[in-house]
């Protein structure tokens, strides 16, 4: 499988990876000699596509800048005014050059991401077919009457298709892919939306919040690939428009493929600026099991979203068998929180499956499920049933705030067999009576507003010091798990 148009090669990103992986920790802690302007991974990229121009996302106070970028051989893509700076793709002998002016203040990689796949009032649970609702503590929340009705999920991923199961409960599409259409040509969307929100008119494929609205926000096209740069942008519109669509959730079933420090990293500032502004942000752990650096995806590394590691609920809705997968991403950030802060099912969960034309669809055709659903497993599904468990929540008490939402979710879970988080309640969440909240001393993005939670876009502080980690990359759904198989192998 060819990703970032052709550029890179499986073999070759492995490899690009594996040396960034090396690389981080000096990198991220070097406080000696001089400040280096140019990423390492460029270096790198140069290296293994010599002759191909690199991909780079450049952060300057120079306005003349990007014509100097044309006129030494490069070529200007975009700009965007959430980050500032400018997409482009530039011989690497220009970005040398470059470097040695100080005419740019940070000069980064367009390098990948990962995607972690690895509404009626009443709900008939007895026809469920599945047992994740169980598993998670969804089943009791309905039994209350409580289903998310009035909470919008934004789903950042690739597209929601329309049908039965989400009949009249999506808000709205808003394409940032390379993609033509809004549709979902992948299925891993519509799959990660049936699990937040799905409600199967035979009652049998129920999703955590099946009277949820979700509002379908495409970055990816058919093959799962797309760029940071339009989840940035899909995070600003989802901020933007929350009110509008009255968004208090973000599901976000993606991470970044090179680890970093969150406090400089720009994906982690566009969750922030959403959090700070009472969205609740909640991401995958992602499928990297407990390695060195295997936490330290974003956005998953940052402290103001809930990332959400996956246990296998071995087909029971009993608590007794559950166990964290081997393959969830966990550990401590380079920065110090331990990750993810609670888990959810996540092993061969079924869902809606978005169509025989989709990408997930062809590629594991044997995973089909009574015709329109899908068995996949992933912390993606695991993100998914949190983000159900929030609106759910949300439901309940609307005046909650992502801080005690958080702290809530945190310290009702069941202890969980082999992982320091807990395991979901969603249950214990929507109706404790614990307050709290989560966050407490935690520092903000080095790009944040501290007084206002809103993204420095026009200081120094931003332009100068965001561009040290804006790997520009693309989002890889090779995370998603064929029956516990990583579907990349």
């Amino acid at each position: 499988m060819i990703i970032r148009r052709g550029k890179y090669a499986w073999l070759s990103l492995l490899a690009l990876l594996l040396a960034l992986a090396v690389l981080l920790p000096a990198t991220a802690t070097a406080e000696e000699g001089e400040e280096q302007n140019v990423h390492p991974a460029v270096d790198l990229f140069a290296d293994l596509f010599p002759g191909q121009d690199v991909p780079v996302i450049v952060s300057s106070d120079d306005a003349d800048l990007p014509l100097w970028v044309i006129g030494h051989g490069g070529t200007v893509i975009r700009e965007f005014d959430i980050i500032g700076g400018f997409q482009a793709e530039m011989p690497i002998a220009a970005i040398r050059t470059l470097d040695f002016t100080d005419g740019a203040n940070w000069i980064s990689l367009d390098a990948p991401m990962m995607v972690s796949g690895r509404g009626n009032d009443e709900v008939d649970a007895s026809r469920l077919a599945t047992v994740y609702p169980f598993a998670a503590g969804a089943v009791p929340v309905w039994d209350e009457g409580i289903t998310g009705d009035g909470v919008t999920v934004a789903v950042i991923d690739s597209g929601i298709n329309s049908g039965s199961d989400f009949s009249g409960r999506i808000a709205g599409f808003r394409n940032f892919s390379e993609a033509k259409s809004s549709k979902d040509e992948n299925g891993h969307g519509t799959w990660v939306a049936g699990i937040i929100a799905g409600s199967d008119p035979n009652g049998h494929y129920v999703g955590i919040a099946p009277g949820a609205d979700l509002l379908s926000v495409k970055v990816a096209g058919r093959d799962g690939s797309a760029r940071v740069g339009d989840v940035i942008q899909a995070l600003q519109w989802v901020v933007d428009n929350k009110d509008r669509y009255d968004v208090q959730v973000i599901n976000i079933s993606l991470n970044s493929a090179i680890p970093d420090s969150y406090l400089r990293d720009p994906v982690s500032a566009a969750v922030e600026q959403a959090w700070f502004q009472g969205i609740v942000v909640v991401v995958s752990a992602g499928n990297l099991g407990g390695g060195p650096l295997a936490i330290d995806h974003a956005p998953a590394n940052d402290p103001y979203v809930i990332t959400v590691g996956a246990f296998d609920d071995n087909g029971t809705a009993v608590r007794s068998d559950d166990q964290l997968t081997t393959w969830s991403s966990r550990g401590v950030t380079v920065d110090g929180y331990a990750k993810p802060e609670v888990t959810a099912p996540g092993v061969d969960v079924v869902s809606t499956y978005g169509g025989p034309r989709t990408y997930l669809a062809q590629e594991g055709s044997e995973s089909i499920v009574d015709r329109d659903y899908i068995r996949l497993s992933g912390s993606s599904a695991s993100a998914a049933v949190v983000s159900g468990s929030v609106a759910l929540m949300l439901d309940e008490d609307p005046s909650l705030t992502p801080d005690e939402v958080k702290f809530r979710v945190m310290v009702t879970g069941a202890p969980m067999s082999g992982s320091d988080a807990p395991g979901i309640d969603a249950f214990g969440a929507t109706f404790t009576t614990l307050a709290g909240t989560a966050n407490g001393g935690a520092l903000p993005n080095e790009f944040i507003d501290p007084e206002t939670g809103m993204i420095l876009e026009e200081s120094i502080l931003w332009r100068s010091i965001l561009w040290r980690s804006i790997l520009w990359r693309n989002i890889l759904w090779r995370n998603i798990l064929w029956r516990s198989i990583l579907w990349s192998r």
